[in-house]
């Protein structure tokens, strides 16, 4: 699929992406694998076939000791993430 959204995040923050479907999934950014430049890229969660990624936001675990925040990012067409 597309790439829906490129941001740096940290460890500690959270990753959230909503489809158009209403279909919502939020991940831990340290529990994706990290890979190397040769890769094609980690697979989030798949959706359906004309269902598509429109918001992604990263969000700091509310479990830190910093102010929890949280940041929307890009609108996007993809079919898969």
């Amino acid at each position: 699929g597309s790439v829906v959204a490129s941001f740096p995040v940290e460890q500690g923050y959270n990753i959230m992406l909503i489809t158009d479907k209403g279909k919502l999934i939020r991940i831990s950014v340290d529990d994706i694998r990290i890979t190397g430049r040769s890769t094609q890229g980690v697979t989030l969660f798949k959706t359906e076939s004309k269902e598509k990624v429109v918001s992604a936001a990263k969000i700091e675990d509310p479990g830190s000791t910093e102010d929890s925040t949280s940041e929307e990012v890009g609108n996007s067409v993809s079919s898969e993430l």
